[in-house]
């Protein structure tokens, strides 16, 4: 169902070309996609987890919550900030440097980028000089 209403949202608002649709109407729902699509790996990563925990939990214990793979607060906001989503005349895509510390998670900032990009009607590739994080990061 997560699957089905990303990729109806993104089908509403994929913009025919970079430069032409890439307006306030997409922006507005981009927060929207970001959601689903951290709300669906959240749910493949760790769901089966959380499950078993709060299945097993007696009284309040909130152990599940802390075994969930959620996104960074500052993923989070990179993403929204790269997509447009910052200052009202900030033009999205263009000439956007962002730097991310050491452990902050520029992988999974870059994974979901791709998958926003993809649902978005956009042909991606991703390239890392890094063979240990290109495999490790292909398991994700």
């Amino acid at each position: 169902v997560l699957v089905h209403k990303n990729l109806a949202l993104a089908k509403q608002v994929t913009p025919s070309h970079y430069d032409d649709d890439w307006g306030e109407e997409l922006k507005k729902q981009i927060p929207s996609l970001l959601a689903g699509v951290f709300s669906l790996f959240t749910v493949l990563k760790s769901g089966a987890s959380y499950n078993r925990i709060e299945a097993a939990a007696t009284g309040s214990s909130n152990l599940g919550e802390k075994l969930l793979m959620k996104p960074h607060n500052i993923q989070v906001l990179t993403l929204l900030f790269m997509f447009g989503c910052g200052e009202s005349g900030q033009t999205p895509l263009e000439s956007q440097l962002m730097q991310i510390r050491t452990g902050e998670g520029k992988s999974m900032i870059l994974g979901a980028a791709a998958v926003m990009f993809a649902l978005l009607g956009y042909r991606v590739r991703t390239v890392c000089y890094s063979e240990y994080l290109s495999n490790r990061d292909f398991k994700l």
